[in-house]
């Protein structure tokens, strides 16, 4: 009976864990280049039932004993592109990161909501640094205007490139923040791909709102059956102390 306990729980911490997942991707809907996420369930070992009369031992089956969660997946499905005719805003079609310099290295995105700090770079909406083929971008004062190849035009003449690069496993990548990510081992060294890109539009995440609400009540439901499951055995077990 204690093991029906167990099993129930750790699907209601299952169905919590998923909540919280999915209450993100929601949360992040608006925000630019943002990837929706999954949860990664995986289920614990199954044991054999098996019923033993008169010293023989007859197998009725397998049960199991749960789940749990570890680690969520990210989902690289292309977002719808909006066109803002803002000239710093540009969005990717297809695979691609723009690449990105942070005070704990470089990172990654899909956010190409660019503009211009007192220095005369070239940063993010955070201030973090977009990474050229030549190095930091410096536009200075003048008229900006990102080309469809990433060239960075300034007054009408190129000063740099932006620097577009791809990897040979995203499922490698680790998400830090809401839409930046950072290479590990697993993802290898980024490299130079040449990257479609819209000039004046923007990548939105790539979550559909109606699938994540449906996905919040499939999910309460599940913690609801699993919290019945666990009052239904505490309330027997009362029962049984109570009364036997």
């Amino acid at each position: 009976m204690l093991r029906g306990i167990y099993t129930a729980t750790s699907g209601m911490l299952v169905e919590s864990m998923r909540m919280d997942v999915t209450s993100n991707n929601l949360a992040n809907v608006d925000t630019a280049g943002f990837q929706r996420q999954t949860a990664h369930i995986y289920p614990f070992p199954e044991r054999q039932v098996a019923r033993v009369y008169q010293g023989q031992r007859q197998v009725l089956g397998t049960l199991g004993t749960g789940a749990f969660v570890d680690g969520s997946a990210t989902s690289f499905a292309p977002g719808t592109v909006r066109t803002t005719h803002n000239p710093l805003d540009v969005a990717i079609v297809g695979p691609g990161f723009f690449a990105i310099q942070t005070p704990e290295g470089p990172r990654y995105t899909r956010d190409g909501r660019f503009t211009v700090n007192s220095s005369g770079l070239l940063t993010t909406l955070d201030g973090n640094l977009v990474r050229g083929e030549q190095g930091s971008i410096y536009v200075g004062e003048g008229e900006v205007l990102l080309t469809e190849t990433g060239e960075i035009m300034v007054d009408g003449e190129v000063v740099n490139k932006l620097l577009m690069v791809e990897f040979n496993d995203r499922n490698g990548l680790v998400r830090r923040g809401s839409n930046l990510f950072e290479a590990s081992e697993t993802a290898g060294q980024p490299f130079r791909y040449r990257a479609t890109l819209v000039p004046g539009a923007l990548e939105l995440a790539n979550v559909n709102v109606v699938t994540e609400m449906v996905n919040l009540i499939t999910i309460q439901r599940a913690y609801e059956a699993n919290q019945k499951v666990v009052q239904s055995y505490d309330e027997t077990l009362g029962k049984l102390v109570n009364e036997i």
